[in-house]
């Protein structure tokens, strides 16, 4: 059993250490059919870049993940075992939740899949009425010792990375911009 300040240490981590690291991860150039299999590593293969904003003490991270010629504004939660992904997405050209809802309709079945819930909002920014995000909830629960499991960190890290690069992937092949910063939005 882990003591409370343990326990805030490895959610520190794990938003701020492992997340970051990871979701470099959401676009990676392909080695060809010609090079050595094992050849290349993740890590080095990696192309995305990723911007953190985060409280220390705080149980939830924002990721500007910059891939795919977009950017996609994220913020994790993570408590104890409980994550929270939300996607914040700049509503232009008539976007709603119920319309991105319909539009990513294929990328949540897989993530539903994987053990996730989904929920879409329209939200204002309260420094900026004007403007608004559509959202994109995703809930999950890991095991109760998920701080205590690399197996289970590893898991749900690798699915967020896999969940983030799809979700980027499918939003430009049905033309949906995700970049708050080249809308105006502030960040």
């Amino acid at each position: 059993m882990l003591t409370f300040a343990e326990a805030e240490k490895r959610i520190e981590d794990f938003l701020t250490g492992q997340m970051p690291q990871a979701l470099r991860a959401v676009d990676y150039e392909l080695p060809s059919f010609d090079a050595e299999s094992g050849e290349t590593d993740l890590q080095t293969a990696a192309r995305a870049q990723v911007e953190i904003r985060h409280v220390r003490g705080a149980a939830d991270a924002a990721y500007l993940v910059q891939a795919f010629g977009d950017e996609l504004l994220m913020q994790l939660q993570l408590n104890v075992h409980r994550l929270v992904a939300v996607y914040r997405v700049p509503a232009l050209d008539a976007l709603d939740a119920s319309t991105l809802a319909v539009r990513l309709d294929r990328w949540r079945i897989g993530a539903e899949h994987a053990g996730w819930q989904f929920g879409w909002r329209d939200a204002l920014i309260m420094r900026d009425p004007v403007r608004r995000y559509v959202e994109t909830y995703c809930y999950a629960f890991a095991g109760p010792d998920f701080l205590e499991s690399e197996q289970q960190q590893l898991y749900w890290r690798t699915d967020i990375v896999q969940m983030t690069r799809y979700y980027m992937l499918e939003a430009a092949r049905i033309g949906i911009a995700l970049s708050p910063r080249r809308a105006g939005f502030p960040v």
